[in-house]
C-alpha cells in the first residue's frame, strides 16, 4: 500500500500543525497525535492504512527518504524506525 503525496499536503500539514502547538502551547506533539489533530481538521484522513496514523507516519516517512522535495516542519525520529516527534518551531514561515 503506498500513498503518494505533494509537497502542497506537507506544507499544509506543516502550517496547520505548527499554528495547532503554538495557539495551544505544546512544544511537541507524537505522530499520532498529529495525525488525530490534522483528522479532527479535515486535512489528512487518519483511517487510510493498516492502522490510526499510518497516512501521517507514511507522509514522514516520503520526507525523509526524499521522495519529497519537502520536510514536515520540526519532524523528527532518532534513527530510521523509531518514533517520530513533530516539535514547535517558533519561527516557522506559512506559505
Amino acid at each position: 500500500m503506498e500513498f503518494i503525496y505533494t509537497d502542497q499536503q506537507v506544507q499544509d500539514v506543516s502550517d496547520y500543525l505548527q499554528l495547532y502547538m503554538k495557539k495551544n502551547n505544546i512544544p511537541f506533539l507524537t505522530a499520532d497525535e498529529c495525525a488525530q489533530a490534522l483528522s479532527d481538521a479535515s486535512i489528512l484522513t487518519n483511517t487510510k492504512g493498516p492502522k490510526p496514523g499510518f497516512n501521517f507516519r507514511e507522509m514522514l516517512r516520503q520526507c525523509r527518504d526524499g521522495v519529497l522535495n519537502i520536510q514536515v516542519c520540526g519532524a523528527y525520529q532518532k534513527k530510521p524506525g523509531a518514533r517520530w516527534k513533530i516539535s514547535y518551531v517558533g519561527n516557522h514561515q506559512q506559505n
